[in-house]
């Protein structure tokens, strides 16, 4: 059973839809991070940033960096709720974490520590924070020592530049129906472009869906950080850029730029730490041989 305190901010309740599994079974990665946009939503409303405020004054706190961690499956019909807590306001950076837990078992679920930045919607510029809102923040500052906190990633990080053996696993412009209600790419729809592109990078190493079936293989991403480099507005024409970056006895590792296609500037890099696992008995299993015959040379690791 979770413990509130009074530092913790409730963010999101609900459950998943059958819509929302995906092919392995579980609650896909886009779906936890649509309900930890939610939380965060909330945590920005307490600290008085409304809505209307925002939409005012066209500027809003935005993630800068992201850590998520998956830690247990979620299935359809399972019940969910979430909260979000400050850990540190350093300058004008807030340092806090939104989790969301499976509300039968009490499991934590999703795991998102963040750094965010108060930013301009429209040009991506990082502003003071009000002293308002920093006030508010600094009221909620907690250790939160009953919370977990992830251990540092253990994987190389992907810088924001461009590699040699990444190749193209998305094409595609932002719609308006992908967007916030300011204008700007919503994070769950970032993330499904990235659940998209696993399949056509484990295509490029020679696993395809049949054979997966055919070995009764799921696929789970387990760990990510993302570096969020500027704002991602609608009708935006975008192109993804991915590659393996490491391999491991039990992991992949893979890695993703996404691009203005007009400008070729990186708006977001993510390193994806992930694993095969057995279907049926939901445990993992060693990556498959396809990983281990790519050659060295084409492992982003080796360009760093």
């Amino acid at each position: 059973m979770t413990v509130m305190n009074t530092k913790l901010i409730p963010g999101y309740r609900g459950a998943v839809e059958s819509w929302e599994r995906d092919q392995m079974q579980h609650m896909n990665v886009q779906f936890y991070m649509s309900k930890a946009s939610a939380a965060f939503s909330h945590l920005q409303n307490a600290l008085g940033l409304s809505p209307a405020r925002i939409r005012e004054d066209r500027k809003a706190l935005r993630y800068r960096t992201l850590r998520i961690q998956y830690r247990a499956e979620m299935h359809v019909g399972g019940l969910m709720h979430g909260f979000s807590g400050i850990r540190a306001v350093d300058g004008d950076t807030i340092t806090g974490f939104t989790h969301l837990f499976n509300s039968k078992s009490g499991a934590l679920s999703g795991v998102y520590e963040f750094t965010a930045d108060y930013q301009d919607l429209d040009t991506g510029e990082t502003h003071a924070l009000p002293a308002d809102v920093r006030q508010a923040a600094t009221d909620l500052i907690d250790d939160h020592a009953d919370q977990y906190k992830p251990a540092p990633m253990k994987t190389v990080i992907l810088p924001a530049r461009n590699f040699d053996h990444m190749f193209e696993t998305n094409r595609s412009a932002v719609d308006e129906w992908e967007c916030d209600a300011y204008g700007t790419m919503d994070w769950r729809q970032i993330v499904g472009r990235f659940s998209d592109a696993a399949g056509h990078i484990m295509g490029h190493v020679g696993m395809t869906r049949e054979m997966q079936k055919a070995r009764n293989l799921g696929s789970a991403a387990l760990d990510y950080y993302t570096e969020f480099h500027g704002p991602i507005k609608s009708a935006t024409s975008i192109v993804l850029k991915s590659a393996l970056v490491d391999r491991m006895p039990k992991n992949f590792v893979f890695g993703h730029n996404l691009m203005n296609n007009d400008t070729g500037e990186i708006l977001c890099t993510t390193t994806v730490l992930g694993c095969y696992f057995d279907m049926a008995l939901r445990k993992a299993v060693p990556l498959p041989e396809e990983y281990m015959a790519v050659p060295e040379e084409n492992l982003l690791v080796n360009q760093l």
